[in-house]
C-alpha cells in the first residue's frame, strides 16, 4: 500500500482584486459594492476559518467606521494606500485544529489605484501534513472564485515544501497536480489545466488556470534553500501589482467580449430598420411619409447612440489594457531584478506577450469592426434627417398653398356678402322713389331719368369714386386682414 504523499509547512494566499473606484458614479467615488470584499472576506471566509481577528476584519479597516462601510476615512492615507489601522499585516492568533496542528493566519489590504487588493494567507509553522489535507485550506470551497467574487478577479498562490526526494521537473509537476487536485476538490480539478512552469527563487512553481472561471492557482514547490527568504515584503509590493495587473487585463478583456457581443446585437436591430426607409421613400402621402421618417429617425438615433455607448466601453478597454500592460511590465522588471541565478520567469513574460498579441489585439479587432458600422449608420440617420428637413419644408409649402387658398376664398365670400349687403342697401334706399314716380316701361329720351334709375347710377359712381380713394389704403388692409380672418373663420362656415 502506498504512503500518502506527505508536504511541509503548507501555506495558501488568496489575492483578491475588486473594483473601490467607479467612474459612473462620480470621479475617485466608490462603486455601488466596493466594501463586498471585505464583507465577504469577513464574514464568508471569517466564518469558515473561524478566526476572531478575520470575522471582526471591519474594526481593523480605517474605511470603517462603528461597523460601518466609511470610504472617507482613506481620504488621509494618499501616500502608501494601506487600508488596516495600523499599516501593517494584521496577524490572527494561533487555532489549535483537532489533529492539534496549529493554524496560523495574516491579512494585508491596500488601495491599488482603483481597486482593493489583500493578500490573505493561512499557513502551517513547523507542520508536515498529507497533501489530502490541504482541503482544510478550502473549506467548503470558500476561497473558490465562485465564492469570494472579487469583481476584477483573484489568484491563489499555494506554496509547500516537498517530503523525500524529488529528482526531476516531472515529479514537482505530479505533485503540484496532486496538490492543485485536493485543494480544490475532485469535481473542480479537471477544470484547471496546467498552462506554464517556471522557476521563482529557485523553486519550481506551476501555473493551473481557468481563464472562463477566472480562476487561477499557482503552486510554488521549494527546492532551493532561500525560496522563503527571498520572498521579501518588497517583492510581495511588486507581486501583487504584477497580479492585480494580470487580473485587470483579463476582466477587462471579458468585458469588451460582452461590449462587442451588445455592439453586434445593437447593429442587427439598426440593420433590420434600414429597409424601412425604402418603403417609408414610397408612401404617397406626404403628411404619412413625414410621420413615419420622424418614428424612424428617433428609433435608429436611440440604437445608434446605445451602439456609441459600446463603443466607448470598447475605446476605454483599450486604453484600460494598455495601462495594465505597462504596469504588469514594470512590476515584472522589479521581480526579475530581485530573482536569482537559474531562475525562469517565462511564465510571467508569456503573459506579457499574450497581453499584447492577444487581448489588446482582439479588443482593438472588435473596435475597428464597430467603427465600420457606426459610419454606415451615421450616414443613414443623415439621410434620414436630410428626408425629413426636405420633407417638412414641403409639407409647410403645401400647406401655406392651401392656407392662401382657402384665405382667397374666405376674402371672396367677404366681397360676395360686402357686394350683396351694399347692393341691397342701394336697393332699399331707391325703392321709395318707384312708389313716388312709378316706371315707365317704353324708353322716352325726351323724357328725364326716372329717379330710381338716377339713384342707382350714381350710387354706382359714387362706389366706384370710393372704391378708388380706398385702393391706396388695401396694403394697410391686407396687413390688418390676417388677424381678422381667424375671427372670420369661426363665424363664417367656408
Amino acid at each position: 500500500m502506498n504512503e500518502p504523499t506527505q508536504i511541509k509547512n503548507p501555506s495558501i494566499t488568496l489575492y483578491p482584486f475588486h473594483l473601490r473606484n467607479d467612474g459612473d458614479e462620480g470621479y475617485q467615488q466608490p462603486a455601488k459594492n466596493a466594501e463586498h470584499i471585505w464583507q465577504t472576506l469577513a464574514d464568508n471566509v471569517g466564518e469558515k476559518f473561524n478566526f476572531p481577528e478575520l470575522k471582526s476584519l471591519r474594526d481593523y479597516f480605517i474605511c470603517y467606521q462603528n461597523g460601518l462601510y466609511y470610504p472617507a476615512g482613506e481620504d488621509g492615507n494618499l501616500n502608501d494606500r494601506k487600508l488596516l489601522k495600523n499599516g501593517n499585516t494584521l496577524k490572527f492568533q494561533s487555532l489549535t485544529l483537532p489533529n492539534n496542528l496549529k493554524l496560523n493566519g495574516s491579512i494585508l489590504a491596500r488601495q491599488i489605484h482603483d481597486t482593493y487588493a489583500a493578500d490573505l494567507t493561512f499557513y502551517y509553522d513547523n507542520a508536515t501534513i498529507s497533501v489530502a489535507d490541504l482541503k482544510q485550506f478550502n473549506p467548503q470551497g470558500c476561497l473558490l472564485p465562485n465564492q469570494i467574487q472579487a469583481s476584477i478577479g483573484q489568484t491563489l498562490l499555494l506554496y509547500a515544501e516537498p517530503v523525500g526526494f524529488y529528482d526531476d521537473s516531472a515529479a514537482y509537476a505530479a505533485l503540484a497536480e496532486e496538490c492543485v487536485r485536493d485543494f480544490v476538490g475532485e469535481g473542480i480539478a479537471p477544470e484547471l489545466k496546467l498552462t506554464v512552469a517556471g522557476k521563482l527563487f529557485g523553486s519550481p512553481i506551476f501555473e493551473y488556470d481557468n481563464i472562463a472561471k477566472n480562476c487561477q492557482i499557482l503552486v510554488w514547490l521549494k527546492q532551493h534553500p532561500e525560496t522563503l527568504v527571498r520572498a521579501t515584503s518588497t517583492f510581495n509590493f511588486y507581486w501583487t501589482n504584477l497580479l492585480c495587473a494580470r487580473s485587470k487585463i483579463l476582466c477587462v478583456y471579458n468585458q469588451a467580449k460582452e461590449s462587442y457581443r451588445l455592439g453586434q446585437q445593437i447593429a442587427g436591430k439598426l440593420e433590420k430598420l434600414l429597409p424601412e426607409f425604402t418603403k417609408i421613400e414610397a408612401e404617397p402621402n406626404r403628411e404619412v411619409k413625414l410621420t413615419k421618417l420622424k418614428s424612424l429617425l428617433a428609433a435608429i438615433s436611440s440604437l445608434v447612440f446605445e451602439y456609441a455607448q459600446e463603443l466607448r466601453h470598447l475605446r476605454e478597454f483599450s486604453i484600460t489594457t494598455d495601462i495594465n500592460t505597462d504596469n504588469y511590465s514594470e512590476s515584472y522588471v522589479k521581480i526579475k531584478a530581485l530573482s536569482i541565478a537559474g531562475d525562469d520567469l517565462q511564465f510571467l513574460q508569456k503573459f506579457r506577450r499574450l497581453s499584447d498579441r492577444k487581448y489588446q489585439s482582439q479588443i482593438q479587432k472588435y473596435l475597428n469592426y464597430l467603427i465600420a458600422n457606426q459610419d454606415l449608420f451615421q450616414q443613414t440617420i443623415s439621410r434620414i434627417s436630410s428626408m425629413v428637413a426636405i420633407e417638412q419644408v414641403e409639407l409647410d409649402a403645401e400647406q401655406e398653398k392651401d392656407e392662401k387658398k382657402r384665405d382667397r376664398q374666405l376674402e371672396n365670400i367677404i366681397f360676395f356678402v360686402g357686394t350683396a349687403i351694399g347692393g341691397g342697401q342701394i336697393f332699399s334706399a331707391a325703392y321709395p322713389l318707384i312708389k313716388d314716380t312709378p316706371i315707365k316701361w317704353q324708353p322716352d329720351s325726351s323724357l328725364p331719368l326716372h329717379p330710381f334709375t338716377a339713384t342707382i347710377i350714381w350710387s354706382l359712381v359714387f362706389g366706384i369714386l370710393f372704391g378708388l380713394l380706398i385702393l391706396p389704403i388695401l396694403p394697410l388692409a391686407r396687413k390688418i386682414l390676417p388677424k381678422i380672418l381667424p375671427l372670420l373663420r369661426k363665424i363664417l362656415p367656408w
